[in-house]
């Protein structure tokens, strides 16, 4: 077998332009089981001489059994590959394609980095995406039956709405209006909501394929104009498909955060963003870096460096490197200040590259480079979120042992496992910050050290950050393992924190004395009442400002754990008349068992929850444990659980929630950079 030598793409560099070389591929005419041939062409993908399709696809592991051939020479292909391929063949035409595996040099380190930093732009230029989701079996051919019905179903409601059938229409409110009405429908048909989820049982087989769990899939699917996904002979509009997903998260509760059909869902949605009209909109994006990385993080990829190099072509800051530079802290409107801001630099940027004045240079943490190793890539990504003004601390939120962290693991504890599934809910980025004053000026958030913006630090493996330790933790629960169906085991942990009972109600009061201790015990289970923001009644609207919103959602839990309380034990209300809503929205709201019961499992599961020396209650990582410090960051969206495992060097175990008004709002590191009360800052060395 004589195998095909590639032709190296133009080394071409001109006056800040480069070219965005591939190669495309020709696929010859055949039949059956014909050998499958092709040739490869070198051309730029913004002036193509060809129309071409790009192939999405998962490789898969298997080999085929023969190679393609290329120009007479032998390439080694995947049996995916080989049935998208012979599935794709023209009888009589040549059909022109992209096909990663083929037009990219897989055994060429930096020509693979060189094309996967433009891959967008390939997908981009294509005249249609092919999703392929493998030969025709009973699961495709089931699902794409039920996805035409539904769709049909839909284009009925559309019409009797006075409206269009088309993607813009159903990211608007009527569209919106059209899924409760096709909900309705389907309900009313099958008799019940149980019966009506069955009945989209094949189209949620559909989406727990493989498929649909790939990371690169996202920038293929997105960067399109036009897609269409095929199995065997079968195609269907795959943005009809994915219009769907609405009514399956609805029907068969599919929104929780672990769920990679979620993130679809959002992929349809941010493809115009109409609900948030203010919001900033990179083209091609669905949103900010961390926030895809938070939703993607159950996504598969063979190489884990994919993991990061994936999202560069689908996040606002890879697509439009100024942002990557600059942030900005707000709550409330601060929302359409930070979008005007980014809007005007984003602007500015494309206006002076336009007049040739300047280039925006990528940082080389936010470029593809496979000579690296996982770890450094994961690194220097890491530290380079922290070292961006305003430097704020949000990326140390996907830190989520899955181990017990050592200080001789050559992994350091700082660096989130952005290959390893999500272990645990995440927290709502900036509601609580420990680490961010609640006034004044500050030019930046963090205090890091040893970290330039460009080159290489002292001490790589090394994090140096400012903060002050609030509290010792003297008890822990045993790790939450239950699953969602199961009652919760509030009297269990109680008992892990507590030598009395939780049952009937103590008269201790909780750290602070505003509150008794059960009560905060309660809150401290959803996380303030964060918990329950998917679960949010309509009444209570929009949350607002931050701090307002922090006290709504507080309220909000106590009432729903009242609710709970008395339905599950069967207390009367009397019993618990300090956690009775007082604001007129919190006791409009509707009230239900699902809501506390789910809002606190998904926060309780894969957590502990611990008590401090100082008597307050907090949820924290799994492998957190007595004689841990409870410590605030400066620039920290939550409070950190730290490990000290010499005289100078700390652990990083994990972010956590505290039961602590001042030290959430932000009033007591402002209080401790003011100097208002004797709690000394020091510096934390993180390995």
């Amino acid at each position: 077998m004589t195998s095909y030598r590639y032709e190296p793409l133009p080394n071409v560099v001109e006056a800040g332009k480069r070219p965005s070389f591939t190669r495309l591929m020709c696929l010859a005419p055949g039949t059956s089981t014909q050998t499958l041939e092709c040739t490869l062409s070198i051309i730029d993908v913004a002036d193509s001489p060809s129309r071409y399709e790009a192939l999405s696809y998962v490789w898969g592991i298997e080999k085929a059994q023969s190679p393609i051939k290329c120009h007479g020479y032998d390439i080694p292909i995947t049996l995916n590959l080989e049935n998208a391929l012979r599935a794709l063949r023209h009888p009589t035409l040549v059909r022109h394609l992209w096909v990663d595996a083929l037009c990219i040099n897989q055994n060429d380190v930096d020509e693979r980095a060189r094309q996967v930093a433009y891959m967008r732009l390939v997908y981009q230029y294509a005249s249609q995406v092919v999703v392929w989701l493998g030969p025709e079996d009973p699961i495709t051919r089931a699902g794409l039956a039920r996805a035409r019905e539904l769709c049909e179903y839909r284009t009925m409601f559309l019409e009797i709405s006075g409206q269009s059938n088309d993607r813009a229409a159903s990211l608007a409110p009527i569209g919106m209006q059209v899924d409760r009405m096709m909900l309705e429908a389907l309900v009313a048909e099958t008799g019940s909501a149980e019966n009506a989820a069955q009945s989209v049982n094949d189209l949620t087989r559909l989406f727990n394929t493989t498929y649909f769990e790939r990371v690169w899939c996202i920038q293929e699917v997105v960067a399109a104009k036009e897609c269409i996904c095929k199995s065997g002979d079968v195609e269907f509009n795959f943005f009809d498909l994915l219009s769907l997903t609405g009514v399956i998260g609805e029907l068969c509760g599919l929104e929780k955060p672990y769920s990679p059909l979620r993130f679809w869902k959002q992929v349809y949605q941010q493809r115009s963003r109409q609900w948030k009209p203010h919001a900033l909109k990179v083209e091609a994006s669905v949103g900010s870096m961390l926030q895809v990385l938070m939703n993607m993080r159950n996504f598969q990829a063979t190489d884990p460096r994919d993991r990061l190099f994936a999202i560069f072509g689908i996040s606002d800051e890879g697509l439009q490197p100024v942002l990557a530079n600059m942030d900005i802290l707000g709550s409330g409107n601060g929302d359409r200040v930070q979008s005007a801001m980014q809007k005007l630099f984003v602007s500015l940027g494309k206006r002076a590259e336009s007049l040739g004045l300047q280039r925006t240079e990528r940082n080389p943490a936010m470029s593809p480079n496979y000579t690296k190793s996982v770890t450094e890539v994961y690194r220097d990504f890491t530290r380079f979120m922290i070292r961006k003004s305003p430097r704020v601390l949000d990326v140390l939120s996907h830190v989520q042992h899955t181990r017990d962290p050592s200080p001789t693991a050559s992994w350091p504890s700082w660096v989130p496992r952005f290959d390893e599934p999500q272990s645990c809910s995440f927290f709502p980025q900036r509601l609580f910050l420990p680490g961010v004053p609640l006034t004044g000026h500050y030019p930046y958030f963090a205090q890091i050290y040893d970290s330039p913006l460009r080159g290489s630090p002292a001490e790589p493996n090394v994090l140096r950050l400012d903060g002050f330790r609030v509290a010792e933790v003297d008890a822990v629960s045993e790790s939450v393992r239950s699953d969602l169906g199961e009652p919760l085991p509030v009297e269990r942990l109680w008992g892990d924190l507590f030598a009395f009972p939780l049952f009937p109600r103590t008269t201790l009061k909780y750290a602070g004395g505003l509150e008794q201790l059960d009560t905060a015990f309660f809150v401290t289970l959803c996380g303030g009442g964060t918990g329950l923001i998917l679960s949010m009644p309509d009444q209570l609207g929009e949350l607002g400002d931050r701090l307002p919103a922090l006290q709504t959602l507080a309220e909000h839990g106590r009432n729903q754990a009242r609710h709970w309380l008395v339905s599950s034990y069967g207390y009367p209300e009397a019993a618990y008349q300090d956690l009775m809503p007082r604001s007129k929205p919190v006791s409009d709201a509707n009230l239900d068992l699902a809501f506390y019961h789910v809002g606190v499992w998904n926060y309780l599961h894969h957590r502990r929850v611990f008590r401090t020396r100082q008597g307050y209650i907090g949820l924290g990582p799994d492998f957190m444990r007595p004689g841990d410090q409870v410590v605030a960051l400066y620039g920290g969206h939550m409070a950190f659980v730290l490990r000290q495992v010499s005289l100078t060097d700390w652990l990083l175990v994990g972010e956590c929630y505290l039961h602590h008004w001042d030290l959430n709002s932000g009033q007591l590191v402002e209080w401790v950079r003011t100097g208002r009360v004797n709690i000394p800052v020091e510096t934390f060395r993180l390995v």
